[in-house]
């Protein structure tokens, strides 16, 4: 008796094992290619992009906590490729970028930060989605992946702003399941290879997940395999008690990591508009740090404990004592660090004691010195 339903195709049972093979190719015939990166810092006396932060055609992702300036550092970084400004492959070459936002708007918000951050508004794209058979569709993962590749290559994109990028999930989806989210991502991962675009994903951190970075990446299960570069943003007190932000590579699958990290400022910005002036903020670049976004989580986390903080309130009297009471923050974190101790955790040891500090010279000469409060000068205010 024959089993098999008319319909069934007549297929030979050694022919169809043959639709499926395996193939192998020597890794001699594998097309060997450098790492091209669209922000490179490196500097002039350094060798060849050993300073890649971001790289191209890839997948990175911006996190931090809330209030920390992540979209102003979108934004940043759109405004540098839209006028060529960014340091890397594209320097001197500008390309356009398409802006996906879904929590803040384009009309109060967005626009008028690429203003003030300086951007060609006519090489950023606002992207919306038209679909005859559903009125309010929106840009959805991974069922839009083909119209975005051919839209980036239409309009010549070299970056793509997904902010947050959890929201561009399919809501069937569940962003809990790695498994699911990372099935959603990695074609856009795939259509940025082939059609020669850098995502560069914003997202969240949550309260969990003590002092690793990529912990506390809300999505990080499915985030961690995908990636190749995790920028994270953090906020401490700075030398001269004031708050400090600071941002750092903390993941950089392609290239090195340790790379320094930098402080950043967050300035009020005002520019007109044809029904008056709107106020917005701007992301702007600061100098290099010796502090770590990964060191300042590790000393806002429970994770130290008293005793070892203790063992550097300790040193850090000591060195003051032995100074006279005061010496040059700079001079004091260079002898912590031949100790073992962190810049974060000297800050902390510095609060503990009431240590204040006093600004001294001016632009490249500008020092901060550190004063026991019993050595603070007596004709200075209190």
């Amino acid at each position: 008796m024959n089993d098999t339903p008319d319909w069934a195709p007549n297929v030979d049972k050694d022919e169809a094992e043959a639709a499926r093979k395996l193939v192998l190719t020597p890794a001699s015939k594998v097309r060997i290619r450098p790492v091209r990166w669209l922000w490179d810092t490196t500097p002039a006396d350094a060798p060849p992009t050993s300073h890649g932060r971001l790289p191209m055609n890839s997948l990175s992702i911006a996190a931090g906590g809330p209030g920390l300036g992540k979209s102003q550092f979108a934004v940043w970084m759109t405004a540098r490729v839209t006028t060529g400004t960014l340091p890397g492959e594209l320097w001197g070459k500008p390309r356009g970028v398409i802006y996906a936002a879904t929590e803040d708007s384009w009309t109060y918000t967005i626009a008028p930060r690429l203003i003030a951050a300086g951007a060609n508004l006519d090489l950023v794209f606002r992207v919306e989605v038209r679909d005859d058979e559903e009125l309010h569709a929106r840009l959805t993962l991974p069922k839009d992946i083909s119209l975005m590749g051919k839209a980036a290559e239409l309009y010549s994109v070299g970056l793509l702003v997904a902010d947050p990028l959890l929201s561009m999930i399919d809501a069937s989806i569940n962003d809990y399941r790695a498994a699911e989210v990372r099935a959603a991502l990695e074609p856009l991962v795939a259509a940025a290879d082939r059609y020669g675009f850098t995502i560069l994903g914003l997202a969240h951190f949550t309260k969990a997940g003590g002092a690793d970075p990529l912990s506390r990446v809300a999505g990080s299960g499915a985030f961690g395999q995908l990636i190749r570069a995790l920028i994270a943003f953090a906020r401490q007190e700075a030398e001269d008690g004031t708050e400090e932000f600071v941002m750092s590579l903390e993941k950089n699958n392609l290239g090195r990591l340790g790379l320094p990290s930098h402080t950043y400022t967050i300035q009020p910005v005002t520019i007109d508009t044809e029904e008056g002036p709107a106020y917005v903020s701007r992301f702007v670049l600061g100098p290099e740090s010796t502090t770590s976004v990964r060191e300042v989580m590790r000393a806002e986390s429970s994770g130290e404990s008293s005793g070892a903080l203790g063992e550097v309130v300790e040193w850090l009297r000591g060195w003051l004592d032995d100074s006279g009471g005061s010496d040059e923050a700079r001079e004091i974190k260079k002898a912590a660090k031949k100790e073992g101790f962190s810049d974060s955790s000297v800050d902390r040891a510095k609060k503990k004691l009431g240590i204040r500090a006093k600004q001294q010279g001016f632009g490249r000469d500008r020092t901060s010195h550190w004063y026991l409060p019993e050595a603070w000068p007596a004709d200075d205010a209190a």
